[in-house]
């Protein structure tokens, strides 16, 4: 025995991204999502005004900068050429590497494109208002096109609402862009990977579509939760869902002072000021 964890295909698990990296070979697979939670990103999203889903991101295990380079480096070993990266960022990473602090990728993956998702959901910002974060779509050389990508009816601002219910992870990522995606970059039977598997929507995606997966997620374990029924698994969903129980009493409040201010300002001017 090694003492190294062995990982399993199609299935929910517990692990260490950079750990189940390392145990795949060499050009294996034509696809990874990754989507790294950087600590000095959760630090932002404290902004003290955050609702129980931002607080919720926030508490997320972290990744350091390090960590993730050594993630990419791995990422680059493990695709096979011509294969895809993709790679989710939110407006702070975006902001860097605007920046020019780079999304440290430019020796061994290449940014072919990007895609805008609109979760349709607002979150909280020092300035705009975050809604959805941005997918980074990356090859490894040599750049091909045609040859690797089917689908061509894939915009670039892709609109899509989470199903809180089945996905109730703070973080979670839209199905239906993922499958379109798997779609468009592999084949039935090909290796999807996903190394920070948060609610494992990605493996729920390839299943679907007749891939395999391979995935794990440093939460999972923590949390104490079963793979679901439906054959796909849910991070932290004890402690998610009541997260989202407080969201819940919040919003409800809102809701129904939004009412009461609605209906004063629709009422005759005699009766407004009857209070």
């Amino acid at each position: 025995m090694t003492g190294k964890q062995l990982y399993k295909r199609n299935h929910p698990q517990s692990g260490d991204a950079l750990a189940l990296q390392q145990s795949l070979p060499d050009c294996c697979t034509p696809l990874i999502f990754f989507d790294p939670q950087h600590r000095a990103v959760l630090d932002k999203l404290q902004y003290g005004n955050e609702g129980a889903r931002q607080k919720g991101r926030a508490m997320l295990p972290a990744m350091s900068a390090d960590f993730i380079t050594q993630c990419h480096l791995e990422i680059a070993r493990v695709l096979m050429p011509s294969g895809y990266l993709m790679l989710w960022l939110d407006t702070f990473r975006v902001g860097e590497a605007l920046n020019g602090h780079g999304l440290g990728l430019a020796d061994v993956l290449q940014v072919v494109d990007i895609v805008a998702w609109d979760s349709g959901r607002w979150g909280n910002g020092y300035r705009s208002r975050r809604c959805g974060d941005y997918l980074a779509v990356l090859q490894k050389p040599p750049i091909r096109a045609k040859a690797t990508w089917r689908d061509h009816s894939i915009p670039s601002r892709w609109r899509e609402k989470i199903d809180r219910k089945q996905y109730p992870h703070p973080h979670a990522k839209p199905l239906e862009l993922i499958r379109r995606l798997i779609a468009a970059t592999t084949n039935p039977g090909d290796l999807v990977v996903d190394p920070a598997a948060g609610s494992f929507v990605v493996m729920h995606a390839a299943h679907q579509l007749g891939r395999d997966f391979i995935g794990c997620d440093k939460a999972y374990e923590a949390a104490g939760v079963a793979a679901r029924a439906a054959g796909f698994a849910v991070t932290g969903r004890d402690r998610v869902l009541a997260l989202r129980r407080s969201e819940a009493l919040h919003l409800n409040y809102y809701r129904q002072r939004k009412r009461r201010e609605c209906s004063s300002q629709c009422k005759p001017p005699h009766l407004r000021a009857s209070r």
